[in-house]
């Protein structure tokens, strides 16, 4: 915390010393980079509402939902892809870590000053690389002033006291002198002891459907549900109509319980005759063997409250700019610190006959630290319409806990660096070249590692270009990419499961390009064209990955001979829009070479875990999603706001060979469900107020873990929320709010198919925050 001070410190020492310069700056039209019309781009602001994740802040967008493992770590997943196939951004820097590698890592999220969030659906590799194959988002945390503010200071600072929710308290400060220095400081705290639910904490199927009506166990969902189920054969005490009444008086003399039975009225031991008593319990036909049912909790079934579900997160960052005639240079700092519990099982999956009260909880700590210089110049070369310069460290640590005892840690420290030249509009055409350069380093410890030190090496050469015409907008791009990973020596060993030998380093060149066409089809209508054939390596854990994992409940095995995976994309919108009514129709498939899975292979490991391997085969991705909304001006009484929309996506093996159709299925388990989502908002003077409800139905796409998995209940979320702001008249306070919201208002057992947790550990109950923003 001390460099973190010491920096903040440098940071307002710059700005006091540009602040003396008497310049006055002329208006700035810098350019940013804009995504193209063809892009399936969607930029959602941040409100008032109590999102726990990044990915529960942008589950309202059609096709985008959170991986929900429990609800401390909740990723976005976009069109049934997420971890390494999602690019995550903060300020145009990557922050993918362990993140992108294990589920219960959450991405470091501050959701009180974020000032908004711009999601790509379709493939953004031509920008971002093989790590958005599958889309990208970027989070913009309100540090950089990117143009000089109307005002030359300003304090907001937030209260929220929650109610099965998160309390929480905010600062955010900007001062700046008018002419060419501005200067963002952000402080934030969150933290809850616990969450209610509305019921257990395990589903009823975890009790239900253990045993299937044609014998055995459902092994893979008594694993899923942290249950010891198994099946023993034991004497069945009504099966014989005599207690034997020597054995009663001897019991040292007998083998087991079938020994204190008999079918004899009387019974004669070393010449004595003893007359055995009738057996109360006697039924005459049953037979003198049953199977007997075992069902016990590995993990604690909770009622009413989520166990090991508590959260804390602190943000302290600063951020400056100084501006010139022909642009602007940002320096800023960034630093998160997180720990919470991670609900429903424990890391040490208990073998038979434990004594399970001794399972210690999972806990995770998370640091993330991020120090960014920006700068972005009008006109620096001829030909050039400017030039963007990202450079960026990464600094993250996460790890898991066994109660107070470290398990493992991961630390990340990762360089970054882009440079971006926007050339000049040459007639109708516009675009960009750039390059950038990333340098990553991985470090293990703890006794439970399952991944070894790896050096990774990124090299990048991109190039985009638009033509704007009257009634058209095409867009092209490619990108060539050099990916090395380079083994580090350390005391991490492979699994005697694990295909590789010894661990060798690996390279890979990569090659993707995109093109597309935004047609206007009169005065209505539009539509939208796109292709992309995208390339992504291999990361570490696919390649290298060995021993247990977890947070994934698995011994999980990497292989090192892994391919690049490519997608070939195609994607069609359809657009109308008339009088405040807006609908856009999106359909898209992904063909998939060599897609990355994690497949079962039958077995299981020490305590029960069931042992996958990283495998490949050719995957369709296909779904579709449709948007609309109308906005209606209702005079004196305001204005209202309606929207809907509706997704489904199908992530299906083309031709699936013989084990991963008996081990995995045709469809991958845990898929995201299709939903349909309603909202209204309304908004008359300082008064606003919002509900939104999404259904999320019962999953027909089942995967499958040796058995086919167990589909859980729909359930509808429904949230809302009311906010005035107060006409203020006073010198010193500029803007004054309070609000209310509510989430889960139903109090639905919900359990989204798609999360990892979902038979152990459901969203929580019905929560409300009363807050309060104040703008000094």
């Amino acid at each position: 915390m001390r460099r973190h001070v010491l920096a903040v410190a440098v940071l307002l020492a710059v700005h006091g010393a540009c602040a003396a310069e008497n310049t006055t700056l002329p208006t700035l039209d810098v350019r940013a980079d804009r995504p193209s019309k063809v892009d399936s781009v969607v930029v959602v602001e941040n409100t008032d509402a109590p999102n726990r994740t990044l990915g529960e802040m942008l589950e309202h967008v059609s096709g985008v939902q959170s991986s929900a493992f429990g609800p401390n770590a909740g990723a976005p997943v976009i069109r049934s892809l997420g971890g390494n196939r999602v690019q995550l951004l903060e300020d145009g820097h990557s922050i993918l870590g362990m993140n992108a590698i294990s589920g219960n890592i959450n991405v470091p999220f501050d959701p009180l000053f974020v000032k908004q969030v711009t999601v790509n659906k379709s493939a953004d590799s031509v920008r971002y690389g093989g790590n958005a194959i599958g889309g990208s988002v970027n989070v913009d945390t309100g540090l950089i002033s990117r143009q000089m503010e109307t005002k030359d200071q300003e304090m907001e600072l937030l209260l929220r006291q929650g109610f099965n929710a998160a309390d929480a308290q905010g600062f955010r400060m900007n001062f700046n002198n008018q002419r060419n220095v501005s200067t963002n400081l952000q402080m934030s705290v969150q933290r809850i002891s616990h969450y209610d639910i509305p019921g257990n904490s395990k589903a009823s199927v975890c009790d239900s459907q253990l045993f299937p009506a044609a014998g055995g166990v459902n092994s893979a969902l008594a694993d899923a549900c942290q249950k010891e189920a198994r099946v023993q054969r034991v004497y069945n005490k009504a099966s014989q109509p005599f207690i034997d009444q020597f054995m009663t008086e001897n019991p040292d003399w007998a083998d087991g319980d079938f020994s204190f039975f008999t079918n004899q009225p009387t019974s004669v031991w070393m010449g004595k005759t003893y007359v055995n008593p009738a057996n109360p319990q006697y039924v005459q036909g049953t037979p003198s063997y049953v199977q007997q049912q075992i069902n016990r909790d590995v993990t604690p079934n909770y009622t009413g409250t989520l166990g090991n579900s508590y959260f804390r997160n602190t943000h302290l960052a600063a951020g400056s700019t100084y501006f010139f005639d022909r642009g602007y240079v940002a320096a800023s700092i960034d630093s998160k610190d997180s720990e919470y519990g991670v609900p429903g099982f424990s890391m040490e999956n208990l073998s038979f006959g434990s004594d399970y009260s001794q399972g210690r909880p999972v806990g995770v700590k998370l640091q993330q630290d991020t120090y960014t210089v920006l700068a972005n110049v009008r006109e620096p070369l001829p030909l050039l319409d400017s030039a963007e310069v990202n450079l960026s460290k990464l600094s993250s640590t996460a790890g898991e806990y066994l109660g107070a005892s470290k398990a493992n840690q991961y630390a990340f420290d990762t360089y970054q660096g882009e440079l971006v030249l926007n050339h000049r509009r040459v007639g109708a055409l516009t675009g960009q070249l750039g390059t950038s350069y990333q340098s990553r380093s991985i470090t293990g410890s703890g006794p439970q590692r399952y991944l070894p030190d790896v050096d990774t090496q990124a090299k990048a050469l991109f190039v985009k270009e638009t033509l704007n015409l009257p009634w058209a907008t095409f867009d092209a791009g490619y990108r060539h990419e050099k990916i090395d990973h380079e083994i580090q020596a350390s005391r991490f060993q492979s699994g005697r499961n694990s295909p590789n030998g010894s661990l060798k380093d690996r390279d890979f060149n990569l090659e993707s390009y995109s093109a597309g066409g935004y047609f206007k089809l009169g005065k209505w209508f539009a539509a939208i064209l796109r292709y992309a054939d995208s390339q992504r390596a291999p990361d570490v854990n696919e390649l290298y990955a060995s021993n247990a994992h977890y947070s994934t409940m698995t011994q999980e095995e990497g292989n090192q001979t892994l391919k690049p995976e490519r997608a070939k994309t195609q994607e069609f919108t359809l657009a109308f829009s008339n009088a405040g009514f807006d609908a856009t129709a999106t359909a898209y498939e992904m063909k998939y070479e060599n897609y990355l899975y994690l497949g079962y292979s039958g077995l299981q490991t020490a305590n029960r875990l069931p042992l996958k391997y990283w495998k490949q085969t050719d995957t369709t991705v296909k779904g579709f999603e449709v948007d609309v909304s109308q906005a209606l001006e209702l005079g004196r009484y305001g204005s209202l706001q309606l929207s809907a929309f509706s997704d489904l996506v199908k992530n299906k093996a083309d031709q699936p060979d013989s084990l991963r159709a008996h081990n995995d299925g045709q469809y991958l388990p845990n898929m995201p469900t299709n939903r349909y989502g309603a909202n209204v908002g309304w908004q008359r003077g300082g008064w606003k107020a919002h509900v939104s409800g999404t259904y999320y139905d019962t999953q027909q796409y089942l995967g499958r873990n040796v058995s086919e998995e167990i589909p859980l209940p729909a359930f509808t979320l429904v949230d809302m929320q009311v906010s005035y702001a107060f006409p203020i008249r006073n010198a010193y306070v500029s803007a004054l709010e309070v609000f209310v919201n509510g989430s889960n208002l139903l109090d639905e057992e919900a359990r989204p198919h798609n999360s990892p947790l979902k038979y152990i550990a459901p969203l929580p109950g019905r929560g409300f925050q009363i807050g309060l923003n104040v703008k000094l």
